[in-house]
């Protein structure tokens, strides 16, 4: 699985397949959650029948301490 932070793979073409997005509060992250938030998004890709997902970020819910990564489920040709 191919994750970039770039809303385009340069010198690849793909198929957008889906969205994807994982939920975290600041308390849980510390412990290797993050990479607990990349496995979710990994597995909800691999449902749209992804090999890729770019634009991928990270976004601060205000005073909550909820984070939320989000990226495009593509299928790269």
């Amino acid at each position: 699985m191919i994750l970039s932070t770039l809303p385009d793979l340069p010198g690849q073409t793909f198929t957008v397949v889906g969205m994807v997005f994982a939920q975290a509060t600041l308390n849980s992250i510390g412990g290797g959650n993050t990479q607990n938030l990349v496995s979710q998004i990994t597995q909800q890709a691999q449902q749209f029948g992804a090999n890729g997902i770019v634009d991928v970020k990270v976004v601060g819910a205000g005073n909550s301490g909820t984070f939320i990564m989000t990226g495009t489920a593509v299928k790269i040709n």
